[in-house]
């Protein structure tokens, strides 16, 4: 794919990185997925991270990919929305530690599009005995992100497009590592580099905080971690439905992760979060996500983690996405 070639050339020096490197990665990391709905995903929702920062001068990268099928409609008395197409997101993520400081940089590259993946949920969704939601009565393989309210078209958006969303830039300070638990707090403030005509971004800044805990001590035997986080995200209103947007959102992350064998692990994760619009529509409000996927180490220093991503909540996120990320420590 043309935007995935572009767009990983851009990062060269973080792919040399990779290629030199000689660290050892930490044991576990959480899944860095989001909801890709393309209504949220122009915000600053964030990615759970370790509750283990960086250690003084060492640096980290996460290239990952997110390729998701979105299909929803639904209205009631006074609005509308229907939300069909693909997306595959390139997010290039670095990471540096600093005494007990951590400090980052996010950099991602959208293509939205009708895409490829119609048939093959319809049949997964068959060989399962699952709803379609309609998705067989639409066109295949189109993209049209529409919403309607008291009459009045507010969004519309149905050719394909692709280009760099919001910069973010993030930070984290450990407040405990040493005993049963792992403490850190992150943010991030998103600057608004990305385009909102194309939904690239959200034309506003965006600021979140929160914690995250890990704990790889209770279950050592059973080689396995937990890890909880949660924070929140204050939003300007930007140029996406600014008339109903809600301006403080709040998220989480929890999961548990096990290790199989020597390179081996799995991964179960739930991401969810509040709605960043006042609307009574599904699309629109409270999301919660299930991740079911794992990590194969490559070597000492470099990990690939793999993932389905569905949504638990019906229409809050995507219908599916698929997650691949290479991080490595150096």
């Amino acid at each position: 794919m043309k935007f995935l070639t572009s767009s990983l050339r851009f990062p060269g020096f973080l792919f040399a990185s990779i290629l030199t490197s000689v660290s050892v990665a930490q044991e576990h990391t959480p899944l860095q997925v989001s909801n890709q709905n393309p209504l949220v995903k122009i915000f600053a929702l964030p990615v759970a991270e370790s509750a283990k920062i960086l250690e003084p001068t060492q640096e980290s990268t996460h290239i990952s990919v997110d390729w998701a099928s979105n299909f929803t409609s639904e209205f009631n008395s006074n609005e509308f929305v229907f939300v069909d197409g693909e997306s595959a997101q390139v997010n290039i993520r670095w990471r540096y530690g600093f005494d007990l400081w951590e400090f980052g940089l996010d950099l991602n590259f959208s293509r939205y599009s009708g895409g490829s993946l119609d048939n093959f949920i319809e049949n997964w969704h068959s060989w399962f005995g699952l709803p379609n939601g309609g998705r067989e009565l639409a066109d295949r393989n189109q993209l049209r992100y529409e919403y309607i309210r008291d009459g009045m078209q507010q969004l519309d958006i149905m050719e394909k497009h692709s280009g760099f969303g919001d910069t973010r830039l993030t930070g984290a300070y450990q407040l405990n590592n040493t005993g049963r638990f792992d403490l850190a707090i992150r943010g991030g403030i998103k600057i608004p580099t990305g385009d909102s005509n194309k939904l690239l971004g959200s034309e506003g800044m965006d600021i979140n905080l929160g914690f995250m805990l890990g704990d790889e001590v209770t279950f050592q035997q059973q080689r396995a971690s937990y890890f909880f986080g949660a924070g929140a995200i204050w939003t300007e209103d930007g140029e996406i439905l600014p008339a109903y947007r809600e301006n403080t959102v709040l998220y989480f992350h929890g999961g548990l992760i096990k290790s199989l064998a020597e390179r081996w692990q799995l991964k179960l994760q739930l991401d969810g979060h509040t709605a960043f619009y006042d609307s009574a529509l599904r699309p629109l409000s409270d999301a919660l996500q299930l991740s079911i996927g794992g990590a194969y180490r490559l070597s000492n220093d470099l990990q690939l983690d793999f993932a389905i991503v569905e949504d638990v909540v019906t229409d809050s996120s995507s219908d599916v996405s698929f997650h691949l990320n290479l991080y490595n420590l150096f």
